[in-house]
Order: C-alpha cells, then sequence, then structure tokens
C-alpha cells in the first residue's frame, strides 16, 4: 500500500474482485495498517465506511463486504470474536506498513525505507466515508514523518557519500522540508559538490514557488549565498535547527516505546515544516489566531484529469464566498474577485492530491480562519461531482460531512446552487441561524460561459496590467448574463481607476449596478472607484480604509489604501503601510505596482536614499520591466547622480514597454526630475536625446495622437516653443474640446508673453473643465497663471485642481515636476501646498 496499490493471492496473481471494488480495498486496508494492532468493532466499521446508511443498511453492506473480502482472501485471513468484532490474522497477509513499521522499530532504517516507496495509498479514495479519508490522510503523514525520520538518521550517522545519499532520499520524501534541504546542502558542500549543493537548492525554491508560491526561508537563502561566494568553511551546525538525535541514540527493539513516542512528538513539528511552516512562515507572516467566525472558502481541487474545468472549482468558490458575503452574517477570510485585484482563486487550490487537508490547514493558518469550506471536483459518468467538507480548524475535526451534489460541466449551476444551500445550512448552525433562511435569498450563480470570460478578463488585467485589452472579456460576461454584477464593477475600475482614465464610462457602469444586489465589499469597492472619478479623494480614503477594516488580513486592500493615503497627501502613512506588507509573496507577488507607490512616497518625503534602496529592490524582482526602472533613474536623479541616469538613459528604449509606462513619458520624466533638483545641464541633455529618439521613430509611429502630444511636451521642456507651438495647434484644431491640447497652447502662449491668448485660452479652459475631469482643465489654468507671473491666482488655481482630484501619475510627484512651475519653487504659499500633510 506504500506508494500505490498492490493486492496479490497465494499464487502471486492479482485479486481483481477486490480492487474492483474500492469499499472493500479500504475496509482491507483499515484492517490491515490501523493501529494499535486488534480485532474492530462491527459498529465503528459501518460508522467509518457507510455513515450515510442506517444501522439495518449498513450493516447489511458491512456483510456484503466481508463476504466478498473472506472469498477473495480464502480462509483464515479474516478473524472474528463473537458476532461484533472482526480483523485479519496477520500471520496470515503479508502488509508492506506493518513491515515498515518494525524495520523502523527496529532500527533497521535501511530496510524500512526500502518498503517506503511512497504515500500510503497514493491517489486512492472512497467517495462519502469522510471519517476513513481523516484517518488515511493522518496515517500518510505518520508513516512519512517514520520515513524522514529514518532518512535524516541514516544521513547524520553515514560519512559524507552516505550522507549524501540518505539526504537526498529524505528531500525525496518531503521535497518541501527546509532542515532537510539544508543537511543535504551542507553534506554536498563538505564533499566539494558545490555544484551539487547550489542545484539542490535552486531545483528546492522552483518547486516551492510552483506549489506555494513562497521563496526559501532566510537561513536557506544565506547559505546557498555562503556556498556561491565561498566566504566560510561550513560547519556542522550552520544555520541548522536544533538537531535531531544522532544514531548512537537510537533505541534497541526492547526500547521500542521510547522511540515511538520520540516519533510521535515530533510528527507535529514536522509536518508544521513540511507543510505550515512553507505556507505561512517562508512568508516572513505570523500566523493569525484562529477566528472562529472567519469562513475560508478554498477553490475545489479538480480531480477529474480535465484541467479544463479547472474554473469550475473557482467557481464554486467565488459562489459560495459570494452567497456568504450577501447574508453580512460572516466575516469572509478570502473575498477573491469581490475585491478590485483579487483573483478567481487558483492560486489557493490545492494542488496534491492526497494531501488537501494539510494545504486547507496551512491556509487557514495564513488566513487566521477557523472554519474552512474546501473539496473536490470528481467525473462521474457525464456528470461533475462535487464533494465538500467544513472543517472546524481551531478544534481539529471535521465539522460535518456533506451528501456529494451532482451536475453538468456544461450547466452546472442547478448543483452549485444546492452545494450552497447545505454548506449554508450547516454553518447556520455553526455560527448564525439565519444564514440558512438567507441562502436561498442570494440569487443564482452567474452562467458557466460568463464567468469563464470574466475570468479570462481577470487575468489578463493583472497578469500584464492590460486594462485595455481585458475589457472586452468584462463585456462579454456582461452581455451573455445580465445579472453577473462583478464583471461591470471591473469594467468600471478598468474604465475610471487606471491609466484608460475614461471616468464617464465609469459612470455609466455605476447606473447599471444600482439596480443589481451587491455585497457590502461589491459596494464599497464601486463607491470608491466612483469617489475617485469625481475627485472626491477624502471619500476615495475613507472608503479604502472601511475595506480594510473589512479586510484586515488583506494585503491588497492595504495596498489599495497606500495609494489612497498617497493621492491624498499622506506618504508617510502610505510608507508605514507598504512597508508592512509582503511584496515578493501572496497576493501582491508579481505586481511591480507596489513598488511603485513605495517609491513615490520616498519621493514626495525627500527621502530618495530609501527610494532608491526601494526601486533597486524592485529591479532585483523585475529586472526587464521600464516601470522599475523609472523607479530607480527618478532616485538616482533626485540624489543628484547625473551620471549615472546619463549612463542608464539608452536602458529605457532597450527594455520592453510597460502597459503603463512608455519609454517618451519616462524619458521625458527623468529629464524633469533632474531640472527640478536643480540640473539644468543634464536634463537639457536628456531631453536632447529624447528628441532624438522621437525623430528616430518610424513615420506611422510618430502620427500617433498620444506620441505627437508627448513630443510637443517634450519641446517646451527643451525651450522649443515653436516646434511645440505647431504640433500643438495642430492637435487642437482637430480636436478642439480637448483641455490638454488647449492647456499646453496657453502655456506656451503665456511663455511667450502673449497675455491676449493666455487669457483668452484660460476663458476656453473654464468652458472645458468637465464634470468628472478630475480637474485637468484647472491643472492648465494654475500652469498659465504661474508663467504669466501671477504667483497667487497659480497656487490657488493649482489647490483647486488637487482638490478636484487631478491625479496624473502622482499628483503631487507631478506638481512637483511641472516646468511651468519652476518659478513658484521658492515660494513659500506653493512649497506649503506640496508639503506633505501626513
Amino acid at each position: 500500500m506504500l506508494g500505490g496499490l498492490n493486492l496479490l493471492g497465494v499464487g502471486g496473481h492479482e485479486l481483481k474482485s477486490v480492487l474492483a471494488q474500492p469499499k472493500r480495498v479500504a475496509l482491507l486496508a483499515y484492517l490491515a495498517a490501523a493501529t494499535p494492532k486488534r480485532l474492530h468493532r462491527r459498529d465503528s466499521l459501518v460508522a467509518l465506511f457507510w455513515p450515510e446508511l442506517d444501522q439495518e443498511h449498513a450493516r447489511a453492506a458491512l456483510r456484503q463486504a466481508l463476504h466478498g473480502l473472506r472469498h477473495a482472501l480464502g480462509e483464515g485471513v479474516l478473524v472474528s470474536r463473537g458476532d461484533e468484532d472482526i480483523g485479519l490474522d496477520h500471520e496470515q497477509i503479508r502488509c508492506d506498513v506493518v513491515e515498515f513499521e518494525r524495520a523502523a522499530e527496529a532500527g533497521r532504517l535501511a530496510d524500512a525505507l526500502d518498503l517506503y516507496r511512497g504515500d500510503l495509498l497514493e491517489g486512492f479514495f472512497i467517495r462519502g466515508a469522510p471519517a476513513f479519508e481523516q484517518w488515511l490522510e493522518d496515517e500518510r503523514v505518520r508513516l512519512k514523518v517514520m520515513a524522514l525520520r529514518s532518512a535524516t538518521l541514516l544521513a547524520e550517522r553515514g560519512g559524507l557519500a552516505e550522507s549524501v545519499q540518505w539526504g537526498r532520499r529524505a528531500l525525496r520524501i518531503a521535497p518541501l522540508d527546509e532542515p532537510t534541504l539544508r543537511r543535504l546542502m551542507q553534506a554536498l558542500d563538505r564533499l566539494g559538490d558545490r555544484a551539487g549543493a547550489l542545484e539542490a537548492y535552486e531545483a528546492f525554491a522552483k518547486r516551492l514557488t510552483a506549489e506555494l508560491e513562497a521563496d526559501p526561508a532566510p537561513e536557506t537563502r544565506a547559505l546557498a549565498g555562503a556556498v556561491r561566494e565561498r566566504v566560510a568553511t561550513l560547519s556542522s551546525n550552520a544555520t541548522e535547527l536544533p538537531p535531531l538525535e544522532t544514531a548512537a541514540e537510537l533505541p534497541e527493539a526492547a526500547g521500542v516505546p521510547r522511540l515511538r513516542r520520540r516519533w510521535l512528538g515530533v510528527a507535529a513539528a514536522l509536518l508544521g515544516l513540511a507543510v505550515v511552516i512553507a505556507a505561512v512562515s517562508l512568508r516572513s507572516r505570523e500566523p493569525a489566531p484562529l477566528n472562529a467566525k472567519r469562513v475560508l472558502v478554498v477553490p475545489f481541487a479538480n480531480r477529474t484529469d480535465d484541467s479544463t474545468l479547472d474554473p469550475l472549482g473557482n467557481l464554486a468558490a467565488d459562489w459560495i464566498t459570494r452567497g456568504l458575503a450577501l447574508t453580512g452574517r460572516v466575516e469572509i477570510a478570502d473575498p477573491g474577485p469581490m475585491v478590485l485585484g483579487g483573483t478567481t482563486g487558483s492560486a489557493n487550490r490545492p494542488r496534491e492530491a492526497g494531501h488537501e487537508a494539510a494545504a486547507v490547514r496551512a491556509l487557514s493558518l495564513a488566513s487566521g480562519s477557523g472554519l474552512a469550506v474546501w473539496g473536490s471536483m470528481y467525473r462521474r459518468g457525464d456528470s461533475i461531482e462535487f464533494d465538500a467538507q467544513i472543517t472546524d480548524e481551531v478544534r481539529g475535526r471535521i465539522l460535518h460531512p456533506l451528501e456529494p451534489v451532482l451536475g453538468r460541466p456544461q450547466e452546472p449551476r442547478p448543483a452549485l446552487t444546492i452545494l450552497r444551500e447545505r454548506i449554508m445550512a450547516v454553518l447556520a448552525e455553526a455560527l448564525d441561524s439565519r444564514l440558512g433562511a438567507l441562502a436561498s435569498a442570494a440569487g443564482q450563480p452567474p452562467r458557466y460561459d460568463a464567468y469563464l470570460a470574466f475570468s479570462a478578463g481577470v487575468e489578463i488585467f493583472y497578469g500584464g496590467r492590460r486594462a485595455r485589452d481585458a475589457l472586452p472579456y468584462f463585456q462579454r460576461a456582461a452581455a451573455l448574463d445580465s445579472t453577473y454584477a462583478l464583471p461591470l464593477i471591473w469594467a468600471a475600475w478598468a474604465h475610471g481607476g487606471t491609466a484608460l482614465d475614461q471616468c464617464d464610462s465609469t459612470a455609466v457602469i455605476a447606473g447599471r449596478l444600482t439596480g443589481m444586489r451587491l455585497t457590502g465589499l461589491e459596494q464599497m469597492q464601486i463607491d470608491r472607484v466612483m469617489a475617485r472619478c469625481r475627485g472626491d479623494l477624502p471619500a476615495a480614503y475613507a472608503l479604502g480604509r472601511a475595506l480594510t477594516e473589512a479586510l484586515p488580513r488583506s494585503e491588497l486592500m492595504w495596498e489599495q489604501l497606500a495609494r489612497d493615503a498617497l493621492d491624498f497627501d499622506r506618504p508617510r502613512e502610505a510608507v508605514t503601510i507598504l512597508e508592512r506588507l509582503h511584496p515578493d509573496s501572496g497576493a501582491l507577488d508579481g505586481r511591480a505596482g507596489y513598488y511603485n507607490w513605495l517609491t513615490n512616497a520616498y519621493h514626495l518625503l525627500g527621502q530618495h536614499d530609501r527610494e532608491l534602496e526601494a526601486a533597486r529592490r524592485a529591479r532585483r524582482r523585475f529586472p526587464r520591466n521600464l516601470a522599475t526602472l523609472r523607479m530607480e533613474l527618478l532616485a538616482l536623479a533626485a540624489l543628484g547622480r547625473a551620471r549615472e541616469v546619463s549612463q542608464r538613459f539608452d536602458e529605457i528604449n532597450a527594455l520592453p514597454p510597460d502597459p503603463i509606462r512608455l519609454p517618451a513619458p519616462v524619458m521625458r520624466e527623468i529629464a524633469l526630475d533632474l531640472a527640478a533638483h536643480g540640473d539644468s545641464t543634464a536634463a537639457r541633455m536628456a531631453l536632447g536625446r529624447l528628441l532624438a529618439w522621437h525623430a528616430s521613430r518610424p513615420a506611422a509611429e510618430q502620427a500617433e495622437e498620444s506620441l505627437r502630444f508627448e513630443r510637443a511636451q517634450t519641446h517646451y521642456a527643451a525651450g522649443h516653443a515653436d516646434s511645440a507651438r505647431a504640433i500643438a495647434a495642430e492637435l487642437a484644431r482637430a480636436h478642439p474640446q480637448n483641455e490638454q491640447y488647449a492647456g499646453l497652447l496657453g502655456v506656451l502662449a503665456a511663455q511667450r508673453g502673449d497675455r491676449a491668448e493666455a487669457t483668452r485660452v484660460d476663458r476656453l479652459l473654464v468652458a472645458l473643465e468637465r464634470p468628472l475631469g478630475r480637474g485637468q482643465a484647472t491643472y492648465w489654468r494654475a500652469c498659465i497663471a504661474a508663467l504669466l507671473g501671477q504667483r497667487d491666482t497659480a497656487v490657488d488655481l493649482l489647490a483647486r485642481a488637487l482638490d478636484a482630484g487631478y491625479v496624473y501619475q502622482v499628483r503631487f510627484l507631478n506638481a512637483h515636476m511641472e516646468p511651468s512651475f519652476a518659478a513658484l519653487r521658492e515660494y513659500p504659499r506653493f512649497q506649503a501646498l506640496l508639503r506633505p500633510k501626513g
């Protein structure tokens, strides 16, 4: 039973009649391997294997199973005592589990490991027997701990070659156990095989990233660094946890009870190292205390052998979660895509069959959840079977087994509705009796094709930050199912909360959502997006803070609040929040935006050394990312290190364009920051190189509207007023309602002293101010006033623009660099306006 299932009769032939009956296999496995070795009461067996049947039918099923086993195994293998006790004669049947335990307890560790070929009944499953499944999972862990212990002791008591041999075997048994990896690396290094040590480390790191989305622990990374650099001779105790007992301490057979106690005593610790710590502690998070009223819903594991059904497991989890959230009676641990920036859940799906309970336990510890809803999907003919269970993670027990639910993969909504109602009924008993009554009021799940379109949009949006490319998927999802609110919420954000800056479209979508039933979280999200579109940044900040109170363990919500704080002129608060988060693991992993807000906040605070350090962390994490190169060059410019900026300037065009950061605006921003920090010579040189870059672009690219305006702004910053005016005038004739084109013409008029033209454009900008324009026209009026020498008017208009929500890039950072405000930089009112408020 170790590493698979093999059942042979006396003549060596396979007992197919038993293998064809999973319940009989499970019964035989339990009788053979359960400890202590004894006879078992029939009542306990029927409760273990047939909990869904009444006593009469369950006993009949047990009698039939035992009859089949007797017929297949032969007389004398099954033994009984009276009418109630049943078991095996272990002299009549050989079992590798029993032999493995005997060898390990007798100190014959190599023999034991020859027998341990993998997990107990690897891949085996029976339906409708949760207590047996729990026993099987516990036994798998117990036997794995014994095997790991045996391999570790053999590695410790052997020579270097044996230490490496058994260390590799230990790592195969527990591939996520870091102390085991470190012992192997040390043995390889002492043997002189540094390449082998680093190869083991790299393979482990890749496995950890792939399976748990985590990084090796600091002590493991330090050991790898020491091996690479040969900074010191590694001792046997370097970066080790307290050592396990040595071979000399192995007891003889007579001391078996003592050794068994030791094995069982370290079982929880080893399992924690292999599973829980890997998922939680490697992210440098302290496990939260388990909240008995917080519910974690884990995406259902796909056991159908059809990966195209993965989204169905996500939909099940998302729909259960949304139903719980709609009641307003339950605290949700992971709201998934109900919060903007969340995912549809595949990252949290248990990956390895047979280890779901341990994976769910790790996720519960990480989120502080006292209750967990999880399960698997299986193919049953043309149907999909959803097997769910609810575990009480505080007490470590199954709260309630649930009957499997069958549904059609093409139309899973009826099955998902039944599944959610049953889950909420069980949770009603545990948490709040009103949950059961509220389940039916939560509506129907979305159409599956609509969910697939929505999920694809989420992946595009956050896989590559491509809001424009994601919008058609959100629109298609909303068209396929007009009752589906989430695609509309995400579309509203894509229009108004990103670089697209299309708040008019956001307002239309918000109007459609008013007739839909939203969860409290969804309503706060759309309210926050609309507050930002209206320029009501205090309201957006207040809603951001309310979201962190609703989801105190969500790093996405805390990052979002940091951005709101930054736009609300509270960069210190933004830094405090961001420095407590974990950008290289969990929900923020793979998102360079975190470092954008952090470096911008440091820039506004004038803490440019810290800004550079954060930027370089970002560069190490995202070396081929234009946004992170921008962060580093801005910090260098602020520190007066113009030579380094100049040396790195051409790298901007060598990197692939970022969906948000494009080469031309980044080069201009770097040049403007050099000028803002007093290095006008370096700024002129950078602007000259940028204009040469513009001239080198293909004709079709130069003709693009956005690049033409970018070139006009560069000419203006470089002092080429006539070239800037020619481009801006042509753009303004083609687009007379565009406040940016008109604004640049007014700035150029003010710069050359044409007050009449500047005043005419100022009046035009008043007329062009849009309800959802977020102060853009007013910002250009402030630029015109500053160039006309009207300092107080300029500061007043800039304050109004900022109050209206002007959010180009980072609004205070943009004002700090704006060339039109060069004459205001020493003016006390201007300095006071830009001074951070929190």
